[in-house]
């Protein structure tokens, strides 16, 4: 059984604060917008007249511009350190939820989405980083700890957003959504920072493993790895995030209420919070296999969509889409760390996290588009499926080098010490 070993409780002992602040950064600051946004696109549909295209294109123009932005934020990160950095996004994100209260048009539409687009990808890289720079041999574990908050977040929004909307309409529903930034994850932190400040608390040197290959940004570059890891997070990124976007639109196909649909995706959320810290358990444990049978997951969750009708289907999907779900923002911080080690480590998460970014714009637009086109999300299913398959095989060609040197390192200090 996973459990927290001692590894995981020595390096917690001395990190608690940080862990905490990540936490909360991402219920408030990086859930509000990530799980209420399938909520609005039926909203404005009926109101505007606008297509699924259309309506699901906000997430495109959000993930886009976060892909961009992703890249200039983890070096901004590798400056000045991730604390600033969340700020800032958090700060964003707020902005663009209370922007909603006047949207009228698919540009201003389209540019609130652009908003969500630097909060999202800022949030998640700053804390990727604060919880990577602290947490060297149970990362991993650390991190699912820190995305427990995007699984708390996944079963609170749905069902928060759901009843503001039925109560102040989609406008005053999402910009009352934000008040959890303002009143929670800002505070948050400030109060952090002085604790940190106070405690003179600074992140710990990672351990010394044996040497790795040429560490220069452009010659990991020049390496077949980079891009064999670029492509696999990114068809895992279209794969997760059409299904996110797209999942109220799918639940109201099978004529379910609003109400029930919330409670399926808070289902989801309930499944995500106990399997986040064991899959990052499983991912410090087995690097790159755990990372592989992560994406065949979330295959097998595109072919269940196909008969989806059927109760006991409907449940496995929610089980395997909650634990497939549970694992994409941890494959990209535990692997990068894995094969590229600790140097320029904000600067690589940023590039991976566009890379992702752009597979999360890919995915809900070519979902949308195949359902446009054929009327029927069944060829969209089957295609997802295969670009699971090729994730999966491409992840397990991946040599988590700095793993690998790690385990090395710890299996023969007791020999040493003797």
């Amino acid at each position: 059984m996973l459990k927290f070993d001692a590894a995981f409780r020595s390096e917690f002992r001395d990190n608690r604060v940080p862990l905490a602040l990540a936490t909360i950064c991402m219920i408030f600051a990086f859930s509000a917008p990530s799980f209420s946004l399938p909520f609005l696109f039926p909203e404005v549909i009926k109101e505007f007249g606008w297509t699924r295209e259309q309506a699901t294109l906000l997430a495109s123009a959000k993930y886009a511009t976060g892909a961009v932005a992703a890249i200039v934020i983890g070096r901004f990160i590798d400056s000045i350190g991730p604390m600033v950095a969340l700020a800032i996004a958090s700060a964003v994100g707020g902005v663009a939820m209370v922007g909603f209260l006047w949207v009228s048009s698919l540009t201003g539409y389209y540019v609130l989405g652009m908003m969500l687009g630097v909060a999202g990808p800022g949030t998640i890289i700053a804390v990727k980083v604060l919880v990577s720079q602290r947490f060297h041999r149970t990362q991993g574990t650390a991190m699912g700890v820190a995305l427990l908050g995007a699984s708390v977040g996944s079963m609170l929004v749905p069902v928060i957003i759901a009843a503001l909307i039925a109560g102040f309409g989609w406008r005053g529903g999402f910009a009352l959504l934000s008040l959890g930034v303002w009143l929670i994850a800002l505070p948050a932190l400030v109060l952090a920072a002085f604790v940190l400040r106070k405690s003179n608390a600074s992140a710990p040197a990672a351990p010394a493993v044996a040497d790795l290959p040429p560490g220069t940004l452009k010659a990991v570059m020049k390496r077949p790895v980079f891009w064999i890891f670029a492509l696999a997070v990114f068809l895992g990124g279209m794969v997760d995030q059409a299904f996110i976007q797209h999942q109220v639109l799918i639940f109201n196909d099978l004529s379910l209420s609003r109400e029930v649909v919330a409670l399926g995706i808070s289902a989801m959320g309930v499944i995500g919070f106990f399997a986040r810290v064991l899959v990052g358990t499983l991912f410090d444990r087995t690097s790159t296999r755990g990372a592989a049978a992560m994406y065949v997951l979330l295959g097998f969750g595109s072919l269940l969509a196909i008969i989806l009708g059927h109760p006991l289907v409907f449940a496995l999907f929610i089980v395997a889409r909650a634990v497939a779900h549970s694992g994409m923002l941890l494959e990209t911080t535990v692997i990068t760390k894995h094969v590229f080690g600790t140097e320029r480590l904000g600067t690589l998460l940023g590039i991976y996290t566009a890379f992702v970014t752009m597979g999360f714009a890919t995915g809900p637009w070519l979902m949308g588009r195949l359902f446009d086109m054929s009327g029927s999300y069944t060829p969209a299913f089957l295609i997802f499926f295969g670009l699971a398959i090729v994730a999966a095989f491409l992840m397990s060609l991946i040599e988590p080098t700095y793993w690998r040197a790690l385990k090395a390192a710890d299996a023969a200090r007791p020999a040493t010490a003797s």
